[in-house]
């Protein structure tokens, strides 16, 4: 019996990619943390005096934005999902909420801090984080889990754009490409947040078997 036990449990702590990947996630955003936000708690950072004006709308802003980004990993959790559903779906709005407060306040500081260039690229990411996010929302309202899994992807992708955005800019030569006049970086993660989401969903459609139904219509034709 405790063979059995211990057997059962190092299978249901197997670590596969999605632990590695969300690990990795976790590391980016400690160094993300200390390179880029460490202005909140040191005001001797010269970013401290350039958002001091629009301090109370970027702290809730960067609040339920750092809600969206923690909570939204849980998301692909399949363990959190078959055995908590009900926390499941209860961190899920906390997500949805996270979005819909956090992506309206960044177009609204974009717009009082940001040149014209950099405001457009901020715009279209805030709206299309929005967007992704009220239809995954939606499908599941619907109970269509298939379509919501894939928003909910392309959602996530856009969530993690926080941390791209600013991981590309520590590299020395990139940050001279990201500036408000020309914010080459942004729109280059904006892209990527969909296009590999698009990659992952077609890769899962390709990978996945036909329907019964399909194989026998094709062996009878």
């Amino acid at each position: 019996m405790t063979t059995d036990r211990l057997d059962q449990t190092t299978r249901h702590w197997h670590i596969g990619p999605k632990h590695i990947l969300f690990g990795v996630l976790g590391l980016l955003t400690l160094f993300v943390i200390y390179n880029n936000e460490r202005f909140i708690i040191d005001h001797s950072d010269p970013l401290w005096n350039y958002y001091l004006p629009v301090r109370w709308l970027l702290a809730p802003h960067g609040l339920t934005g750092a809600i969206a980004l923690c909570l939204g990993a849980s998301q692909f959790s399949t363990r959190l999902r078959q055995r908590h559903a009900g926390v499941h779906r209860a961190l899920g709005r906390c997500y949805v909420i996270g979005v819909a407060i956090s992506a309206p306040l960044g177009i609204y500081v974009t717009i009082l801090r940001n040149e014209l260039p950099l405001r457009i690229a901020v715009i279209t990411q805030a709206l299309l984080w929005f967007l992704t996010t009220a239809v995954a929302f939606y499908c599941i309202r619907r109970r269509n889990f298939q379509q919501h899994r894939q928003w909910m992807i392309r959602s996530y992708a856009i969530t993690l754009i926080f941390l791209t955005d600013r991981v590309l800019d520590a590299i020395p030569g990139l940050s001279d490409l990201d500036t408000d006049a020309s914010p080459t970086i942004v729109w280059i993660c904006n892209i990527i947040a969909w296009v590999v989401p698009t990659f992952i969903i077609s890769w899962q459609n390709l990978t996945q078997a036909p329907p019964a139904g399909a194989v026998a219509a094709r062996a009878l034709s």
